[in-house]
């Protein structure tokens, strides 16, 4: 008996080996993933032959009682089989991008290997990988804009989050269109497929209206994207249902009370303006910041969220909320604050006026222009009779609407000079990027330089105003003005989120959004999530706030030189 021991060992391990036992976040895991993969990479369902929705809720029914990895294995391929036939043509293309505009960090298809797919498996998900016989039906790269939409991605008709399969559609419909077409997935604070590992238990048990809300927030701050901030009437209805009769301002740790809405419900609470919050619920402001919000807001930094939170920091579930407060009288009080769903605009009053004209005379040699409301005619004419001042302080905490670049790179530039390197998807070749794409020069003259040869350009200091509240394409403008000759950018940490966004619908209808493109400064460091490059850093005080701490520092700095 004992010479058949070794055998009947073998044979049990080999077994055992078979019957290798997965987890249901496994299970779905793999699933979301080679759902992802054909849907992208695939001959025919890239093209949208299928009814790509339908087929993976059919598929999450089937593996309701699989939780072994060779039972798994044994239906993926079924699934796969399914929409293979002889006249399929899976072909490489070379990509027709010079070395050095090919960006490749996003490229991350290392999971068929290390997960326990079988060998056939594995060879037919490598030959998809490899696959530019691609159709545009899910994902189209225009070839002016490089401005990625999702025009095909339409609501499930019937769709309820109620049902697991619907849930973990709207989850893998998200993760694979970033993992596929987000340049700036690479940029994650979490490895995506480690988030997408993170995602699944959190939809899977989302089985409640208001869960799965959470759980889409959650999805979305997965991006880092100040660009994907995303609410829906359902949160503002129950998680911050009730609001306080006046507005907050976060600066450093602290909540500068900076605007009255209604006089008589904020003197019950004992609240004034100036007055300074430094705890909630007994947490240091950015604890409290941190343990409610971040984990539900998208943004690309902490001082981006911060600024995110001021509409949303003291609204709450409940009708009150424990604060201490540091009054004006320099006094430490904890006190329940009354809040309220409803209120009146009664005596509306705010800590600090703002500016009435869009440029005034700081001095006789220094001028400050507001950007947020001029119109190019005003720029020009205020340049022209201020060409010889000293400085010059533009102001971008704002989000100008009546100039564009063109107007003040006619002004600030005395040559040519490229500004920015911009990252675009590639066409036909999924998690693959290409920097300044040569199909968008054919109708915008270098589109990613500014200025031109201009004798009569600003030749005095130009200081650059900007804060949290610069994004977007006002970041965009910002790295533009900052390569005109002895510019000095101060403020804080900006928005981080430069480019064009695009967006998408999840089977529920809602619609999200993200940063459709990368944006680099020539040398090719980073703005994305980091924002603006920040010369002298401006911290301001809530104790002894000062509204024009800014435009101070500025003109110090044009005296100095």
């Amino acid at each position: 008996m004992t010479r058949f021991l070794p055998l009947l060992l073998l044979i049990l391990s080999l077994s055992v080996k078979s019957q290798t036992k997965i987890s249901q976040t496994e299970k779905f895991k793999q699933i979301g993933l080679v759902w992802g993969l054909l849907k992208y990479h695939h001959p025919d369902i890239s093209k949208g032959i299928y009814d790509w929705d339908i087929e993976l809720i059919n598929l999450i029914e089937k593996v309701k009682y699989i939780d072994e990895q060779e039972n798994l294995n044994t239906l993926l391929l079924k699934f796969v089989d399914k929409f293979n036939n002889p006249i399929n043509q899976y072909t490489s293309k070379p990509i027709k991008v010079e070395d050095k505009n090919i960006f490749k960090k996003n490229y991350s298809y290392n999971w068929i290997d290390k997960t326990d797919f079988s060998p056939k498996l594995k060879d037919i998900f490598i030959s998809l990988k490899n696959n530019n016989n691609i159709g545009d039906h899910y994902a189209t790269v225009p070839k002016i804009s490089k401005i990625v939409s999702f025009n095909n991605e339409k609501e499930l008709l019937g769709f309820d989050p109620i049902l697991k399969s619907h849930r973990l559609l709207t989850l893998f419909r998200f993760w694979n269109i970033i993992q596929y077409w987000n340049v700036n997935k690479y940029l994650t604070d979490t490895n995506w497929i480690t988030v997408l590992e993170e995602l699944i238990p959190v939809f899977l048990n989302a089985k409640s209206i208001e869960n799965y809300e959470i759980a889409k927030l959650k999805m979305l701050s997965t991006l880092n994207d100040s660009h994907s901030y995303q609410t829906s009437s359902f949160i503002y209805s129950t998680l911050f249902k009730y609001k306080p009769p006046f507005e907050v301002n976060c600066i450093n740790d602290t909540l500068l009370v900076t605007a009255i809405y209604n006089k008589t419900l904020a003197q019950k609470n004992e609240i004034y303006l100036g007055d300074v919050i430094v705890k909630i619920n007994n947490l240091q402001i950015n604890d409290y910041i941190d343990s409610k919000f971040a984990s539900l807001l998208s943004h690309s930094n902490k001082t981006y969220l911060r600024e995110l939170t001021n509409r949303f920091i003291l609204k709450n579930k409940s009708d009150s909320l424990q604060i201490q407060i540091l009054s004006k009288q320099v006094e430490l009080k904890n006190k329940t604050i009354k809040l309220n769903e409803t209120f009146k605009i009664e005596n509306f009053k705010r800590l600090v006026k703002r500016e009435k004209g869009n440029w005034r005379k700081i001095t006789p040699k220094i001028t400050y222009i507001n950007l947020g409301n001029i119109t190019s005619k005003e720029l020009f004419k205020i340049f022209k009779e201020n060409k010889d001042d000293k400085g010059i302080i533009l102001d971008l905490r704002n989000y100008p609407k009546r100039i564009d670049l063109g107007d003040l790179s006619k002004i600030l530039f005395p040559e040519s000079k490229e500004f920015v390197k911009v990252l675009m998807p590639l066409k036909d070749h999924p998690s693959i990027g290409e920097y300044n794409a040569e199909a968008s020069l054919k109708l915008i003259h270098q589109p990613f330089k500014v200025g031109r040869k201009n004798s009569d350009y600003f030749k005095g200091k130009i200081i650059l105003l900007v804060n949290r509240q610069t994004g977007s394409m006002t970041e965009y403008l910002g790295m533009a003005i900052q390569q005109s000759p002895n510019c000095y950018t101060i403020g804080e940490q900006t928005m981080g989120a430069v480019m064009n966004i695009t967006s998408a619908f999840l089977p529920d209808k809602q619609e999200f959004y993200f940063t459709s493109m990368g944006a680099f400064y020539p040398n090719g460091e980073v703005v994305q999530r980091k924002g603006l490059r920040i010369d002298l850093y401006i911290n301001e005080s809530a104790t002894n706030y000062s509204p024009n701490l800014y435009i101070e520092k500025a003109v110090e700095l044009i005296e100095k030189h």
